[in-house]
């Protein structure tokens, strides 16, 4: 009961602290997806409704502070969790690479997502700019969902043995 009780608190948390660690590592040019990195985390290690409750606040936290079009986060981390809980029973979650080329792909279709949904809903012309931030930011989700489960899997084992 506890964990449906902090989630949104830590939600909130998650939201924010990628924002602001992005405007200081990377000046804003760059998203720092640590959100997406969690519910594919959710969708690898939790069972099927705390992941979906997860995924839920987290996007929609995302929607309320990044003044997205409402809804939208929320339907994409939906989405990507239960894609990642169908996933991790048919593929051997502990092989970090298989992680990390779900993450990069999942990352990959997120953004594309939102440029041709900018695109369509507002009119932004935004493909020019794929490219160069489009990989780096696909490849910062793939190296930082392979430490983020590193870390985790660390973690799970020493509360497992302490």
């Amino acid at each position: 009961m506890m964990y449906y009780i902090l989630l949104p608190f830590m939600a909130v948390v998650l939201v924010v602290l990628q924002s602001k660690l992005a405007e200081i590592l990377f000046s804003g040019l760059v998203t720092l997806e640590l959100s997406l990195i969690v519910v594919i985390y959710a969708g690898f290690r939790l069972e099927l409704w705390k992941g979906a409750a997860l995924s839920l606040v987290v996007g929609l936290a995302m929607d309320c502070l990044s003044g997205s079009l409402l809804g939208l986060f929320t339907l994409l981390y939906v989405f990507i969790f239960l894609l990642a809980w169908f996933v991790s029973s048919q593929i051997d979650s502990q092989r970090l690479y298989l992680i990390a080329g779900f993450s990069l792909v999942c990352s990959a279709a997120e953004s594309l997502a939102l440029v041709l949904l900018y695109q369509w809903v507002f009119g932004f012309d935004m493909v020019d700019k794929i490219l160069p931030v489009l990989a780096p930011q696909t490849l910062l989700v793939s190296v930082l969902s392979v430490c983020f489960f590193y870390a985790m899997r660390r973690v799970e084992r020493l509360l497992a043995y302490g």
